[in-house]
């Protein structure tokens, strides 16, 4: 199923499409505002450790 939406066969596509351009928009605005100083990064008050990334399907970590 993921490999049709993917390849553009599905009609569910016709839907994903448009929210991804939505998704861009707003994550290069949230983007920007970082850039220009509108907003700034919160640190955290302990040291922090982050495993692992985000990925499409079966790629888990265990630490």
């Amino acid at each position: 199923m993921i490999a049709r939406i993917w390849s553009g066969e599905s009609p569910l596509w016709r839907l994903l499409l448009p929210l991804s351009w939505l998704y861009g928009l707003v994550s290069g605005a949230i983007r920007l505002s970082y850039k220009l100083g509108f907003k700034r990064a919160w640190r955290a008050p302990v040291p922090v450790v982050v495993v692992g990334n985000l990925t499409a399907g079966g790629n888990g970590k265990t630490p």
